[in-house]
């Protein structure tokens, strides 16, 4: 079976530092203001993550992410920092990374959820900025696309800080997956920064 990329939204929530979501369809990008001559400032470039996933104990690949740092820097530092594990350990005794972290729970069609570097079950993670959560920082984008219809409500819960770039196929194999079982099913074993 071939998926499209462009064809495909389905949100990723993150639960470090809280809910967030990674659209999988492209979102438009704010117009930079005129600089003071006039010549528009140009949008800071948008770092690109990744992920190296295993799927049932195997090697998935990659799912590679940019994050919307024109429009979210604090919710996007704080998910590129625990990609890349740089900040090191957090004040709950766990690294602040999410390499080795698991795939806690997989809603078919709609989204999979991930992220919580303490205890794996979603019940929370760690940011980067002292605490568990931060304030949520906008609503700029929007969710678009097949899941949104069906969960209207994300965009005035959810922020959305980045996007996936390249990887669907992995994302759509992990969605196939069942996390009604103790046996972590989609491991991110491997993360950091592209760019």
């Amino acid at each position: 079976m071939e998926t499209k990329e462009t064809n495909r939204n389905i949100i990723i929530n993150v639960a470090a530092g809280g809910v967030y979501t990674i659209n999988i369809n492209p979102v438009g990008r704010l117009i930079p203001p005129p600089a003071v001559d006039g010549t528009p400032i140009p949008p800071p470039a948008n770092p690109k993550v990744n992920f190296y996933m295993t799927v049932d104990g195997k090697p998935a690949g990659m799912i590679l992410m940019e994050l919307f740092a024109d429009t979210t820097p604090r919710t996007a530092e704080n998910f590129r920092a625990l990609c890349t594990g740089e900040k090191g350990m957090g004040k709950l005794g766990k690294p602040l990374h999410y390499k080795g972290s698991v795939i806690h729970l997989v809603d078919p069609g709609n989204m999979i959820s991930g992220g919580d570097i303490i205890d794996g079950k979603g019940n929370g993670g760690e940011c980067i900025y002292g605490s568990r959560f931060f304030e949520v920082e906008n609503f700029i984008k929007k969710h678009t696309g097949p899941a949104v219809q069906a969960n209207p409500d994300l965009n005035d819960e959810c922020v959305v800080f980045g996007q996936v770039v390249q990887g669907m196929d992995i994302v759509t194999s992990i969605m196939a997956l069942s996390t009604n079982t103790s046996i972590p099913v989609a491991v991110i074993y491997n993360c950091g920064q592209i760019s």
